[in-house]
């Protein structure tokens, strides 16, 4: 009896850490992601770096319902079927109503041809899902500005939506 009794023990104190371990897990990728991207609050830097803007191609994104998504500047040399949280093959801008650009979150792209496995890219512990319009797997982590809905939620209340005569992805 005693002997059930610690392992039961053992099991429930393992259902406690397990949770914050991977939590801690998450926080870890979370601050490499804003460590690796934290000079790119500045846009200037961000072209330095290889990213460049998809305004033109694509435009700002926006879901009215839910929330913005903003402007995304893409590294096309990062386009390898691999991923690394220091190093998002995009970065995510808010268009603010004064023509500025707010660093807001990254996001992880996987082109679907580039993508070997047979379950999907993973990273912070989440699976990436499929944007079908584009052709890609994608995993959006808010790690500058909080989003209520959640870190990895495609569309983020708390980023304005696009500014007025700016185009829209989509429209």
């Amino acid at each position: 009896m005693r002997r059930n009794a610690k392992l039961i023990s053992l099991v429930l104190g393992m259902m406690l850490i397990m949770p914050a371990a991977l939590a801690a897990g998450q926080s870890g990728l979370a601050t490499a992601a804003r460590q690796g991207t934290a000079s790119f609050h500045d846009v200037n830097q961000a072209g330095s770096a290889g990213y460049v803007s998809t305004l033109e191609s694509l435009g700002c994104f926006e879901n009215p319902g839910t929330g913005g998504m903003g402007l995304h500047y893409l590294n096309l040399s990062l386009l390898d079927g691999s991923v690394d949280a220091a190093t998002p093959e995009a970065l995510v801008y808010e268009m603010t109503e004064n023509g500025k650009l707010k660093l807001a979150g990254v996001e992880y792209i996987v082109p679907l041809g580039a993508w070997g496995g047979e379950d999907p890219p993973e990273l912070f512990g989440r699976s990436f899902h499929v944007n079908t319009t584009l052709g890609l797997w994608v995993l959006h982590a808010w790690v500058w500005t909080p989003n209520p809905l959640g870190m990895f939620e495609d569309w983020n209340p708390s980023v304005g939506l696009c500014p007025e005569g700016v185009p829209v992805f989509g429209s």
